[in-house]
């Protein structure tokens, strides 16, 4: 009886929370789809409902190919969390440049997910990227205008297989006043039945 009051009072006080996951899955993909001329933003619109928040996230790259190497013989792709409300995949001219393209953004609009090498041409690499609590934060914040974006910068030239998003909203539902009141009304005459019935079994 007493574990049910507890879970009755914390029902009643704290609400309860729902999750959704949703994977997509960005139109980057196939035969030389990121070229090291370029650098490539891929703008998401996320709806966030009133208490909802992204609770986790990840960025998953699925057989990624270097197919062409710098000098070194080497290859570098960087992808980053950027504040932007463009929607969709563009593309921007990067002249081949070395290093990463959204770098010179100012700070507070861009956030580095990180840089993978491959260390020869046809390497094929796959692994994701899991957001920590600062980059969930960063990516929340972001969301202010509904929308974010993922930029990737490769120095050389790669196939794709995949890229994908994955996020995790949860929406914290709090019960009402009124609601409240009634649940704990309940709990109190849960108690007081169960007191009369301890007296009872005590004589």
């Amino acid at each position: 009886m007493k574990k049910i009051v507890i879970l009755a009072v914390l029902a009643a006080s704290c609400g309860f929370a729902s999750a959704v996951t949703t994977t997509l899955t960005s139109s980057l993909q196939g035969t030389d789809a990121l070229s090291g001329e370029s650098a490539y933003s891929w703008g998401i619109p996320v709806a966030l409902a009133p208490g909802q928040t992204i609770t986790s996230a990840s960025l998953s790259f699925s057989n990624i190919k270097l197919t062409a190497a710098n000098s070194s013989g080497k290859g570098i792709l960087y992808s980053d969390l950027i504040k932007s409300s463009v929607v969709g995949t563009h593309t921007y001219n990067d002249g081949d440049a070395a290093g990463d393209y959204f770098a010179a953004l100012p700070a507070a609009n861009i956030v580095s997910l990180g840089s993978k090498v491959f260390a020869s041409v046809g390497t094929t690499l796959s692994w994701v990227v899991n957001f920590s609590p600062s980059q969930l934060a960063s990516l929340n914040s972001f969301l202010t205008s509904g929308v974010f974006n993922i930029g990737f910068d490769p120095d050389c030239h790669y196939n794709v297989g995949a890229i994908c998003f994955t996020y995790t909203t949860t929406t914290v539902n709090t019960p009402d006043a009124a609601t409240t009141v009634y649940v704990l009304g309940l709990v109190l005459l849960g108690l007081e039945a169960a007191r009369r019935k301890f007296a009872v079994a005590k004589k």
